[in-house]
Parts: C-alpha cells; structure tokens; sequence
C-alpha cells in the first residue's frame, strides 16, 4: 500500500510487546533524522508515540496517521497533546479502520479523516490448497476496556469486586468458560484440523488444552499467514487471524470478547459492497459468556465464493487508499 521512491529512507519504530530500545529502535538515534512522520496501528499505544508528537510539533514536521484504531483509552494529558497536533495544521491525512477512531479523531478536530478496509487486507494471497480446518486460540480470555463492565452479564458483580482475589477468581471463572467453549469447537471439528496460537508465551497452554501435536506456533509471520491461507475454515478470536483467512477465500467464524472487533465489522460492510453475500460465511460474534449459544454444525460450512472476486474486491478499496494517500502533498513526494 505504501510504496516508497527508492532514494526514501525508511526508518522503524516499534512499539511492540519486549521491544528494546537498542539501536536501530532508539528515539535520540532516529528522531533528528525524520522528514515525516507516519503512525501506524494504534495511536495511543502505552503513550510511547508521545516523544515523537511533541518533536514533530517542535520541528513542524508534517505526519499522517494510516490505519490506526483506537478504543478511545486516550488519558487527558495525551488529548490535550492530540488537540495540539490537530490544530498544528501537519497533519495530511487519517486512515481510520474503525468507527470509534473517526469519532475520536474527529473531536480532536484532525482534517482530512477517511474509514478504510484494516490494513491486513492488503496482503497478497499465497497459492495453497485449502486442506485444513484452524482454530485459533488466544492465551488470554478477555482485553479489559473500559466498557467490560457494560458488555457483560452480571456487571454489578464486577463492579461490587473490590477485592483483588474475588476479581481475579471472576475472570478465571470467565476463562475457563472460554477455554471450555474452544475445546468443544475443536473436538467436533472435522479432521484434518490444528490450533493455531499468534503469541509464544501461549504455545504451552495451548499444548496443554489441545495436546502438543495439534498446535502451531511460528516466529515468523509469513508462516502464520501461510498456515491460514491452507485453511478450508477458519474459527477464533484473532481479527488478524480471520483476515488472513478472508483474504484467502476462506470461511471465517470470529468469536470475539471486546469492541476491537469494530475493526472487522467495518472492514466486512465496506466488502459486502462488492459481495453482498459476504456474510453468509464470514461471521462475526461478540463473546458474552453467559448466554452465549454456539451452532457447532453450522460452524463448518466452507465458502463458495471465487478467491478471486474477494481479491477484485480488496484491489477496488486498494486503489481508493492510495489516491486518498497521493493526495497528501508531502506524503505524496514521498510515494512512487
């Protein structure tokens, strides 16, 4: 999607999970180096891109923020520096892959604010038979967001948990139900089928669930992506996890326990534009665990629709990216 002239230097930042900040990822190395600023993912990640806002407004280097999301966490003194960026006047462009960014970005008064498919949609697929049935199993039961409380039965329990024991007891309780919800889908699950989990830290408990010889676990992303693109149908609680899958024609059965999954629900209407019948084997559900009922045999009904209309599709939204992106003055010099 952004495709770099050649004599562009590109310079990393992560602000990912055990990332160090040696070399190559240090902010004293790279910041007096920038000419742009691009932000990628989500914004107000742990306020790490905090650093890198105040230099550009000091500097007034011009940014754009492509495919961010947001669940709208920002604390007071991380908005007061947004609404700073906002009337700074540098920013060129937001690419906003849920609704709640656009709202968000929208109050602080940003110019320019367009809703886009999530950026995982715009990898190529991968020629492989569909051969395989996936679930993907995440390690953790629930992300905690601010509205948890309100989207689960029983919230006044939540609430009137003042105690660590009790509320972590409570969310055990959840987990468990989780877990038990997951082994079931995978015991009825046809043959050939695997579990696939994203992070190593959740390979053992996996392995302890599942049994060790069906999970899969990679470092390396493209094995992931391979992995999902030989599934026949794809079940689980990653919303890359099911794109991938999308990407590849696959059918897609997303249980997920918070909000973040705005991000597939928008990415799925934009799409139904093009294929009305989109969901009728991608379908997306909110885990609320006490009254959540499971149709295991409706599970596994596999997609017809041709991978390469999916691809059509994906290409006609790519295409409308990159002019929104050339229409960036600066951005645009930057960009073959």
């Amino acid at each position: 999607m952004l495709r770099f002239k050649p004599d562009v230097r590109i310079l990393w930042w992560n602000r990912g999970y055990g990332i160090k900040n040696a070399y190559a990822n240090s902010l004293k190395i790279n910041l007096p180096l920038i000419d742009y600023f691009i932000v990628a993912g989500t914004p107000e990640w742990l306020y790490k891109n905090e650093r890198i806002y105040k230099h550009c407004l000091k500097k007034g280097i011009p940014f754009s923020m492509i495919g961010v999301g947001t669940q709208n966490v920002f604390g007071r003194l991380h908005r007061n520096l947004m609404k700073q960026m906002a009337d700074s006047g540098l920013c060129e462009i937001v690419l906003c892959r849920d609704r709640q960014a656009t709202r968000v970005f929208n109050e602080f008064g940003l110019q320019n604010i367009n809703i886009m498919l999530d950026p995982a949609f715009f990898n190529r697929p991968i020629g492989v038979d569909r051969k395989i049935n996936i679930l993907n199993w995440r390690g953790y039961f629930i992300e905690l967001s601010p509205d948890f409380i309100f989207k689960y039965p029983h919230r006044w329990l939540y609430r009137n948990l003042r105690d660590r024991v009790l509320k972590k007891r409570f969310l055990r309780k959840l987990k468990e139900k989780y877990d038990e919800i997951m082994k079931n889908i995978f015991t009825v699950m046809p043959e050939p089928k695997e579990i696939v989990v994203h992070d190593n830290c959740e390979v053992q408990e996996a392995q302890n669930l599942f049994q060790t010889e069906n999970v899969f676990y990679s470092s390396d992303h493209r094995e992931i992506f391979k992995r999902y693109a030989s599934a026949k149908v794809y079940i689980g609680s990653r919303i890359h996890g099911a794109i991938p899958s999308i990407v590849h024609g696959n059918s897609a059965y997303v249980l997920y326990p918070t909000s973040k999954a705005e991000a597939l629900e928008v990415s799925l209407e934009i799409l139904s534009k093009y294929i009305p019948e989109i969901t009728q084997w991608m379908k997306l559900e909110y885990l609320r665990m006490e009254d959540l009922q499971i149709d295991y045999k409706g599970l596994f009904k596999e997609n017809l629709i041709d991978q390469g209309i999916i691809a059509e599709a994906i290409n006609k939204e790519k295409l409308k990216v990159r002019a929104i992106l050339k229409s960036g003055p600066q951005l645009n010099n930057l960009l073959m």
